[in-house]
Order: C-alpha cells, then structure tokens, then sequence
C-alpha cells in the first residue's frame, strides 16, 4: 500500500499529541496476527487483509465513519532512528480501518463497506491521531501485554501466548514468569501454560519432529489449547518426561532429548500430521484430549493408535472385553433406533441404501446367531 510520505515531522518521547496518518505504519510482525494460521504478511495490505479475518475491522470502519475517530487513547509508536515514519506498536487494528477508509477500493476487495460519501468531519478525525512514541519497544511491552492478554481487547490464546513467550525469552535469566504475570495482572499458572507450550512447539519444530504446518487437517485457526491443556495431564508429562514439575524459569528447551521422539508422536496424535498422512486424533477436547492421555500411558492402546487405530478401539483396548463389546451394542443400538425414526421420511428407492440396510440385517442376524450359541455353552456349563 503506498502511503504518501511528507516532510520529517518531530515527535517526543513519551508525550501524547496528534501526529499525520501518513507518517504511521503497520507492525508487519503485529503479535495480534500469531494464530498459529499460515499466513504471509509481507505487505500492509496483508497485515490488513489478516486483520479484517481475525479483528471485525468491519465493525470499527463502520463506528468510524459514524462517529468520527475518537481520541481516546494513543497509538503507541516506535522508531529506531527516531524519525518518521513510525511502526505502531499498539493501535495496528485503529490504524487499518483507517487505511481502509482512505481506500475504499481495498475495502471492496475485502468486502468490508465503506460509505460512498464519507463526512468532511470524518475524513478530519482521521487526518492525524494521538500518538505516543517510546524510544524501545520494550518500554510498551508491559501496557500492550496487559490489554491484550488480560485486558478489554484480548487476543487469540495462541497469539497472547506467542507474546509472553518471546518476552520471556528476551529478558531470560533475569526475569521470571512470576514476574511477567505480575505485570499482566494475570494468572501465573496461565502464563507458565502458555510459555512451555509455545517453548515446546518451538521445539519440536527445531528438531523437525513436527510443525504447526504439518498439522492435518490444516485448516481454521490452530488450537493451542489442546496442547497447554494436555501438559497440565500426568499421562501427557510422564510421556514426555516433564516429571520435575513446573519452573518460574522454564529452559528455552523443555523436552529431554531422548523424549523428542515422543513429543513429535504426541502432536501428531493431537493434530494430525500432513507429512504422515495422519488424521487429528483429538476433533473436541473433551472427552478426546483425555482419552488419548489414557491411550498413551497404556501399552496396547498406545500401539493401536500409533497403528492408526482409532481412539475409540484404542479406548475398547482398556476396558475389560465384555464391557468394551456392551458398549458398542449401546451405540450401535442408538443409531439403528436414530436411523428406524428417520425411516417414514425416506421415499425408497435407493439402490446403495437398500444395500446397505441387507448388509445391517445379515450383520445383526450374525450377532444374533453367535449370541445364541454362546449362551447355549453357558447354560451347559452351567448343567
């Protein structure tokens, strides 16, 4: 997107005051858009095309054009050298409905609406903004952490995690997660879940025994919190050899070499893998997060789903085989139950349905064959 740039214009430190549109511009590494999605911002116009997906730009291009840009509080910027133009580090969402406003064209392509007339008083709010400039970033990371991740705008799990976690690494061995969650004003149990987890994956992607792109299927957003949600599980741990507990300052590698092997069939399990032709095991996390743990720790259903096996045989493999067989009868009898109130629905006629309801019968008068054999021998047994 060309964004027309004036002369310098200064800007203090750490003084809030209206400063040009056209001296701003998008964080093209903005922590918002950490979704664990793949998706290329090499340009505003895909900061801004990611942001109208993950942010409701809609909504606030329509509060805008109605209401005019409201100042009520400052975008934070940052320059290396100083000068213009400055990288908005908090206020990219703000500034990229503005954009779109200013580019009605844009807008269409994203079907976001723009009115065709746009008031002289609104096209004035947004000819400068207040802003606030810090000479580091690291002078914001705190107010930008606190909104976002326990504040009024909060971000994907996935993305607040991404953020504490690359603030944890940074200030590593001088500055502990207690302290970090201290700043946020959050949960310290929540902050160490996230931290490990994104460690984690950052290690499993190191030692290419999986990656967020691998995941099978890959579609939608990714769903971090069936992997922090497992780590709080014994099964989970032990399979990874995490057994010394939870540290305020967690090694930038939590996983023990010889357990890699583990961490890549663990999240493979979880997610899928692309590369391995290998389905999600987990499609909601309860009950599937738990049974998979339970699979884990069991050495028979462990080798079922490591065969491609699903959970649910996997989960047969821990029950005692007269339950396991009762259970699926209750099953099968509820959706034959299902399928007889559908039936004065069905017109007839179907070739490949009337196949299948022979191949239901002879099935069942199989079972029910075998089931009177059995019950014969037992009451001979018996005698």
């Amino acid at each position: 997107m060309s964004t027309k740039h004036i002369e310098h214009v200064d800007l203090p430190l750490k003084d809030a005051q209206l400063y040009p549109i056209t001296e701003l511009r998008l964080d093209l590494n903005n922590p918002r858009l950490q979704t664990g999605a793949d998706i290329t911002t090499d340009s505003e116009e895909l900061v801004i095309e990611a942001l109208a997906d993950i942010a409701a730009l809609d909504e606030l291009v329509t509060s805008i054009c109605t209401n005019q840009y409201l100042n009520l509080e400052p975008l934070i910027v940052y320059s290396a050298n100083g000068k213009s133009p400055f990288k908005v580090l908090e206020g990219n969402r703000r500034l990229a409905a503005i954009r779109l406003i200013n580019n009605p064209a844009l807008a269409d392509s994203l079907n976001i609406k723009v009115p065709k007339t746009i008031t002289p008083a609104v096209l004035k709010s947004i000819k400068e903004v207040l802003v606030y400039r810090v000479e580091n970033p690291d002078d914001a990371r705190a107010f930008i952490g606190f909104k976002h991740i326990n504040g009024p705008q909060r971000w994907d799990a996935y993305a607040k995690a991404k953020y504490v976690t690359e603030w944890y690494k940074k200030s590593f061995g001088s500055i502990g997660i207690d302290e970090i969650a201290a700043k946020m004003g959050d949960n310290n149990n929540t902050l160490r879940a996230y931290i490990y987890a994104i460690l984690i994956l950052e290690q499993a992607e190191k030692a290419k025994v999986w990656t967020i792109k691998d995941r099978y299927p890959a579609r939608g957003r990714f769903a971090f919190s069936h992997l922090y949600t497992a780590l709080g599980r014994e099964q989970y741990q032990d399979y990874l050899g995490l057994t010394d507990g939870w540290s305020n300052t967690p090694p930038l590698e939590p996983i023990k070499k010889k357990f890699l092997s583990n961490l890549g069939e663990i999240l493979s399990f979880i997610y899928g893998s692309k590369s391995d032709d290998r389905e999600n095991l987990v499609k909601s996390q309860n009950p599937d997060l738990k049974n998979l743990g339970l699979a884990i720790a069991h050495e028979e259903a462990r080798l079922i789903i490591r065969n491609r096996g699903s959970l649910d045989v996997a989960m047969d493999a821990l029950k005692d085989p007269s339950d396991a067989f009762h259970d699926s009868l209750i099953s099968t009898n509820l959706k034959i139950a299902r399928a007889i109130e559908l039936m004065p629905k069905y017109k007839g006629g179907r070739d490949e349905i009337d196949e299948l309801i022979s191949q239901i019968y002879e099935q069942a008068d199989t079972l029910h064959t075998m089931n009177e054999r059995k019950k014969s021998r037992g009451k001979k047994h018996g005698a």
